[in-house]
């Protein structure tokens, strides 16, 4: 954003319009003894040329180290089509489309959203997206609760730690008990269902690793079964949720199309049974025609308390991400039926830095089961310190204390051979 500058007049115009006398009227809210009584001891102001190059100065500074960090935030490739496309005035400044007869493009492009949702994940129905992966996986607790009445739900604790405290903040504000269940060898163990409306798994979980959902499906027949992805580019190499019979498929599909940006925004997916429709948060755009018979789209079902009265809402979720979901629109189309080939070049990577790390003495790999994407390693403390500029993986030690030394590792296509060359060079040189 460029720098525009006031002069006196005009800040006294502004001042004048808005029934002020003068700045400090601005700031009559702020106790007396907050406010400073002298100016801040900072050096003179720049000019615009004169601040840019300064600002330049610390620019340089600043060092992009090579990453394998993932954990639930990924490094994408993203086709200049998406920028292209969500850029346009139509689509960026659209906030809600209350009027459906003006309000097309908007609606069509959150139609096709839902229907590649679907398409992914074999879920029959897909909301227009929520906040983000985690606000997703707490409202799909919620949702469970109210249709089985029960308010305990099971989480493994192969989900990924912000998530988990993300649910934990949901659960204390709705009375919801939280029950977590044992990870052995990086896979959720047993579990009792007595009791519970729901179970909660993450797949790939937060270890990379691909959970048995068969399995885990025949214990928990009886509830609720509910899945969470951070890395959905992962749905076009394993086997829709539906066949799994999976109730609730929430996930983070900041993979598709949109920017890390430093964590945010994210976009949220939700994706349910025909049967639970009407209990989805947020709101669903559907396809009809008009009287003329040509084909146009409609909101649908809104069940936020913008729509109905509060206490019939299914959520206070405000809106969905639309220019978020706009973008995994764009992205997922723009792949098309290539995007089976950009995940399993994904997953060739993680396998083939995997292999080459459990070959170099000091570093072994912690789990033995399929992954996708990101995998596991303990690495000696020396070793580490031979990677100059480079992030190995995420330390993992903080949130399971029993994995000390362990790193998380990711790969995608923005970490090529070239890179795992570049680590496994430094390590054994």
């Amino acid at each position: 954003m460029d720098y525009t500058p006031n002069t006196d007049k005009d800040r006294e115009s502004m001042l004048r319009e808005i029934g002020v006398r003068d700045i400090m009227g601005l700031f009559k809210d702020i106790p007396e003894d907050l406010i400073l009584k002298s100016p801040l001891q900072i050096p003179d102001q720049l000019s615009e040329f004169e601040l840019l190059r300064e600002l330049g100065k610390i620019a340089k500074k600043n060092k992009k180290p090579l990453s394998f960090q993932g954990g639930g935030n990924y490094n994408h490739h993203i086709p200049s089509t998406v920028d292209a496309i969500t850029s346009r005035g139509e689509f960026s400044t659209a906030y809600t489309p209350y009027q459906p007869e003006i309000s097309q493009g908007t609606l069509q492009a959150i139609f096709e959203y839902q229907s590649m949702i679907c398409d992914l994940t074999g879920m029959d129905v897909s909301n227009a997206s929520m906040y983000d992966g985690a606000t997703s996986l707490a409202e799909a607790m919620i949702l469970a609760s109210r249709i089985k009445g029960k308010k305990q739900v099971l989480v493994s604790q192969a989900l990924n730690p912000f998530y988990r405290e993300v649910l934990k903040t949901y659960a204390r504000a709705n009375e919801i008990k939280i029950v977590d269940i044992d990870v052995t060898d990086g896979l959720t163990s047993d579990f009792e269902t007595e009791g519970s409306s729901a179970i909660i798994i993450q797949n790939p979980n937060f270890f990379g690793l691909i959970e048995n959902l068969d399995e885990i499906r025949k214990k928990a027949e009886d509830i609720l079964f509910i899945t969470s992805t951070t890395e959905p580019l992962s749905w076009a190499m394993l086997k829709p949720f539906s066949e799994y019979n999976v109730d609730i498929v929430t996930a983070e599909g900041q993979s598709f199309g949109n920017p890390m940006n430093f964590g945010g925004p994210g976009l949220g997916i939700f994706a349910v049974k025909q049967a639970y429709v009407r209990q989805i948060p947020g709101r669903l755009v559907g396809e009809t025609v008009d009287i003329y018979g040509n084909r146009g789209f409609a909101l649908t079902l809104c069940t936020r308390e913008q729509h109905i009265r509060r206490e019939k809402a299914t959520s206070n979720i405000c809106t969905n991400q639309g220019l978020c979901a706009l973008a995994a629109a764009v992205y997922l189309v723009t792949y098309g039926k290539n995007l089976g080939k950009l995940a399993r070049l994904n997953n060739q990577l993680s396998v083939c830095f995997a292999g080459k790390l459990s070959q170099i003495e000091g570093i072994d790999p912690v789990f033995d089961k399929p992954f996708f994407n990101e995998f596991v390693v303990r690495i000696r403390k020396d070793i580490l310190s031979k990677l100059s500029d480079i992030e190995i993986g995420i330390s993992l030690e903080e949130y399971y204390p029993d994995l000390k030394d362990c790193y998380l590792v990711c790969c995608t296509e923005m970490t090529p051979k070239e890179d795992i060359d570049r680590v496994i060079y430094e390590i054994t040189q």
